[in-house]
């Protein structure tokens, strides 16, 4: 019993210590400089606006004008409050001032006075992709036994795209968190709690109301009158609707103008589960042990694996129905990293097998696959992948839409190329790189 009660904690500092340190630590797209901007303007100004960004906002679109005026983000306060919190106490006076590079380099601008803060507060998906797998872990013990439950967990922490995301500033991590945490408390019989982690999760992503059957699956076990803990759902829709608000005097509108869902959804679809730039098992390819895990799963637990089957499910046809499915310009399937937690809980029984005296085989194909994630994801760390594509297609080398359609110029295959020109200094990790010394000199 301690074991179980210690085991969660250990997982998390040992997963904030490598996500921490392979931390980008920087800013690459519009959307991670927007919300970075906001917390840092709410941290130092006690403000949500943007107003510094308008050389930004001229050829991108982070938002729209508001309340007085005003410079707001599209994006969800979730990543706003927690780099507004670490900025906020971690920023050093009279600090050499944190600065965006952009590309061309003469394009670079000042984000933040403190640099040592800024660096601190764009490790905070570190923070929540370990919360993440803390909570898979504590799941997987009760569960599983302690040998699966381990390997499966370092499986899925360090050969998925979950990796990934957790080193930048996307808001989809802090989604995938709270939403697995939501799970595990409803298996423990605490649907307070787990209305809670929902109610928080939907101020990283709204997307996550179609996680309410994990609510509902805790309140099912724990009984009927449990039920009033869908209160804090509804206090995470009322947080959105004042933060709606005031940005924009508007509880509905998020300031993402004319971006919509569509219903032709075909193309979306098969983007999602099998085009080389967005396929969940392309760029996490031990996610495809899922499929006959979920099948062993359900021997196991009927209810739970439909409950987690419906909200993968809602997820995937969520985001084929999108206008924009492939997530924009950013690496693997990103829109679907909220329930990747969820995926991992169906390696654990592939796992258990393969750990048993079944065939060889089954090991096989475990180590295989995980393998191959693993070397994806250092792949993802040898050089800055929004650099790389933007290397290859502004050259002509290769067309954006062949990246995201094409086996041939897939992002994957570029970033493979890449290494033909590698060095160090490239390294996708600031204080990895800052071990060397003339990277420090660049």
């Amino acid at each position: 019993m301690r074991k179980v009660k210690v085991a969660p904690l250990v997982c998390f500092l040992v997963f904030l210590l490598i996500y921490g340190i392979t931390s980008r630590a920087d800013l690459q797209l519009s959307d991670e400089i927007a919300v970075f901007s906001s917390g840092i303007s709410l941290a130092t100004k006690g403000t949500l606006d943007i107003d510094s960004l308008q050389w930004l906002q001229a050829r991108e679109n982070l938002g729209q004008n508001g309340v007085g005026g005003h410079l707001y983000t599209k994006y969800f306060p979730g990543n706003i409050l927690g780099t507004a919190l670490i900025y906020g106490l971690m920023q050093r006076p009279n600090d050499a001032p944190y600065t965006w590079q952009g590309t061309p380099p003469e394009s670079s601008h000042q984000l933040a006075d403190s640099n040592f803060g800024a660096r601190l507060a764009l490790r905070w998906n570190a923070l929540l992709g370990a919360l993440g797998m803390a909570a898979l872990y504590a799941f997987l013990l009760r569960r599983f036994d302690f040998r699966t439950a381990t390997l499966t967990v370092l499986l899925f922490g360090l050969c998925t795209d979950w990796w990934y995301e957790a080193r930048g500033l996307f808001s989809e991590t802090g989604a995938g968190a709270l939403l697995i945490l939501s799970l595990c408390f409803a298996d423990a019989d605490s649907p307070a709690l787990s209305g809670l982690s929902l109610g928080l999760s939907l101020l990283f992503r709204p997307t996550n109301l179609l996680g309410v059957p994990i609510w509902m699956y805790g309140v099912w076990k724990k009984g009927i009158r449990s039920a009033w803990s869908g209160i804090f759902i509804a206090l995470g829709l009322a947080a959105l609707a004042i933060y709606n608000w005031l940005r924009f005097n508007s509880y509905s509108n998020f300031g993402y103008g004319t971006a919509h869902f569509t219903f032709t959804f075909l193309e979306g679809l098969v983007g999602v589960l099998i085009s080389p730039g967005r396929s969940l098992f392309f760029y996490s390819p031990v996610l495809i042990l899922c499929i006959s895990g979920a099948q062993a799963f359900y021997t196991r637990d009927r209810l739970l694996t439909g409950t987690l089957l419906s909200v993968v499910i809602g997820y995937i046809l969520m985001v084929s129905l999108w206008q924009d499915w492939h997530g924009g310009t950013s690496w693997g399937s990103r829109l679907m990293t909220p329930v990747l937690p969820l995926l991992g809980i169906f390696l654990a029984p592939m796992v258990e097998k393969a750990l048993s005296r079944e065939p060889a085989r089954a090991r096989f194909f475990i180590v295989l696959l995980a393998a191959l994630g693993f070397g994806i994801q250092l792949l993802t760390l040898s050089a800055e992948p929004i650099l790389v594509l933007i290397k290859y297609v502004s050259s002509g080398q290769v067309s954006y839409t062949d990246t995201v359609i094409s086996f041939q110029n897939s992002w994957l295959s570029i970033q493979i190329r890449n290494l033909r020109d590698w060095n160090v200094c490239q390294i996708d990790a600031y204080t990895l790189r800052r071990l060397f010394a003339q990277c420090r000199l660049e």
